[in-house]
């Protein structure tokens, strides 16, 4: 068998060279991109740990920046319930945070300060060699004191169906904030609860819509309201993934005014906002209704959240999430 001629060799060479370059550029990047994310030694993100357990006080909230890192995790466990795990937090989710305790890659300190919702600054950087623990203050006119979650106690909450006969649900005994709706293959409860909306953990008010053409109904009194009332809704990440889900419908009343009517896919997970003007009550109590129903007979796993806040202009205007 005859070898190739030198012009069919040539012809050969220029692709598998092309190929080769290729390769090398792709395993040089990858090299590239894990020594550079494994820069922080495990003993420093240790003794930051250490240090942030020392100082956190229960109004603070510790951050990890990258927050898919897991290294300092285990050295943080006795102030776990501190841990703020979002990526990208927003404005709203300040609530009860007078502090933040960051603990970061030091080359990376100013993208974690820069992921707040709000122009910060960190008064106290604490060095650990190749790891920065940082102190950042949220500013007095920033924070957040309440949510939805804390009207839940004294709100009413029943299942209407489509000519109108109410069933009324009941608190869940020893737990205000509960609430147990009966009847139907999906009987609910209503409940603050955690869980991940548009890939993000969320406080938020667990409203399941029921079976059997009827819808949710909760009501609730927001007394002194600020300028703005900021609500949002959705469906968690497990339940846009399940195949059978269909969508849901809520429609939000504010003193009985619509003020929101939506339908959301049933395989999309969004945090969706509505920014309702509050400023002109003049601080009076204002009413907000929030009625939620699948469109099909038979919802399965619907897992529908929603939250709301009260917020000043000011703190609107000065987020940038």
């Amino acid at each position: 068998m005859s070898s190739p001629s030198p012009d069919r060799r040539s012809c050969l060479l220029g692709p598998l060279s092309l190929a080769g370059l290729l390769v090398f550029v792709s395993m040089a990047t990858i090299c590239a991109q894990w020594c550079f994310s494994r820069t922080a030694d495990d003993a420093d993100w240790e003794r930051a740990a250490a240090a942030a357990v020392e100082i956190a006080e229960p109004t603070d909230a510790i951050r990890v920046h990258p927050a898919w890192l897991e290294t300092p995790l285990p050295h943080l466990q006795p102030v776990g319930n501190l841990l703020h795990r979002q990526q990208f937090p927003l404005l709203e989710e300040l609530r009860g945070i007078d502090r933040f305790l960051i603990l970061s890659e030091s080359r990376l300190s100013d993208d974690a300060v820069e992921r707040l919702p709000f122009d910060a600054t960190a008064e106290e950087i604490h060095s650990f060699d190749t790891v920065d623990l940082l102190e950042v203050t949220v500013p007095e006119t920033m924070r957040v004191t309440s949510d939805f979650t804390d009207l839940l106690g004294d709100a009413t909450v029943s299942y209407i169906d489509s000519d109108g006969d109410v069933d009324d649900c009941r608190r869940r005994p020893g737990d205000a904030g509960e609430w147990r709706c009966d009847g139907g293959r999906n009987a609910g409860t209503i409940r603050p609860t955690l869980l991940e909306v548009e890939h993000e953990p969320r406080r938020c008010i667990q409203a399941y819509p029921p079976s059997d053409d009827r819808f949710l109904s909760i009501e609730m009194t927001v007394d002194d309201p600020a300028d703005i009332l900021r609500i949002r809704a959705g469906l968690d990440n497990r339940a846009a993934r399940i195949y059978r889900g269909d969508d849901v419908e809520y429609r939000l009343y504010v003193d009985d005014e619509l003020v929101a009517d939506e339908r959301i896919d049933g395989h999309t997970s969004k945090w969706t906002p509505h920014d309702v003007p509050t400023g002109e009550s003049d601080g009076a109590p204002v009413a907000v209704r929030l009625e939620v129903e699948s469109v099909t007979p038979d919802p399965h796993h619907r897992r529908f959240c929603f939250n709301g806040w009260s917020l000043t202009a000011g703190q609107v205007q000065n987020s940038n999430r």
